[in-house]
């Protein structure tokens, strides 16, 4: 059933892009072609991704509000669950929703690795280079380690390091995700947030691992993903504090209070009025009125 939804569609499109680039005369066509199904599958993703991405953030902007719950109903936990929930239904957030794009991307992972394969084991993608790398298929599967440890590593060094370059910008863009989509102060306070953090660290170099035994076309896609995936955290993250801004501002406006730079521009006005002599306030005043 994988094979059939997942497998079989990407090795389709991974050779249709391969085809039109190699027709267009562009260089290093299957490392292109992954990248463009790879934003291809990200553009389908997009509205459920940011929506997720969205719905995450708010969850860390109540995390606040959850932990005093939390304190509050220490000894009741069906009070605390129907608090919990009423706080989400006001804040418009659903707990669930970061949820979905992570079940859904990774079986898009399992069927891209199978189709990377399958490429490879037809000879389609063997000794297909991408800039720095030398062949998208390696190292197989069935090498594990061997190409690179013990040390020396048996391809050379210098070789070694060109397919060392995707694992380690892999946990790069693992690392910058995350810290993207966590909040500084949802980690500082909270030890199950910490906890999280922690995990995730152990992930990125886990993965790190999974990317050594794997052909260099996977992590190729698994980069691509992740530096497509920090874009749009970067935008929902930015959005996000645009959004808040003119809430504090309608708020501050409907409970009378001003803006600093209104507050400041007054204090000037009010100053130069307080240095003038009674003769020369009107004066002034009448000259701000024609500037205005």
């Amino acid at each position: 059933m994988l094979h059939t939804i997942f497998v079989e569609p990407l090795v389709f499109l991974l050779e249709t892009f391969n085809k039109l680039f190699v027709s267009l005369g562009v260089p290093y066509s299957y490392g292109f072609a992954i990248i463009a199904v790879t934003l291809f599958l990200r553009l389908l993703m997009l509205p459920l991704t940011l929506k997720s991405m969205s719905s995450m953030r708010r969850m860390q902007e109540l995390q606040p509000q959850l932990d005093a719950l939390k304190k509050k109903y220490k000894n009741d936990q069906q009070k605390l669950l129907q608090a919990q929930q009423a706080l989400y239904r006001e804040a418009g957030v659903n707990p669930l929703g970061g949820c979905l794009p992570m079940l859904i991307q990774m079986p898009i992972l399992f069927g891209f690795y199978y189709a990377v394969r399958e490429l490879a084991q037809s000879g389609k993608l063997v000794n297909q280079p991408f800039f720095w790398i030398p062949d998208l298929a390696f190292p197989d599967v069935s090498q594990g380690l061997s190409w690179l440890w013990p040390l020396p590593p048996s391809v050379g060094w210098e070789t070694a390091i060109r397919y060392l370059i995707l694992p380690i910008l892999l946990v790069i863009t693992q690392i910058l995700t995350q810290k993207l989509s966590t909040s500084q102060s949802s980690t500082s306070d909270n030890p199950q947030a910490k906890a999280m953090n922690q995990m995730m660290w152990l992930m990125s170099f886990m993965f790190f691992y999974i990317t050594l035994t794997v052909p260099s076309a996977l992590t190729l896609y698994w980069v691509t993903s992740n530096i497509l995936g920090l874009l749009q955290q970067l935008y929902v993250n930015r959005f996000m504090s645009l959004e808040k801004g003119k809430g504090t501002a309608v708020q501050a406006t409907a409970s009378g209070t001003s803006s600093p730079a209104l507050e400041s521009q007054s204090d000037v006005q009010s100053g130069e009025e307080k240095t003038s002599s009674p003769e020369q306030r009107p004066a002034k005043r009448r000259k701000r009125k024609k500037r205005r």
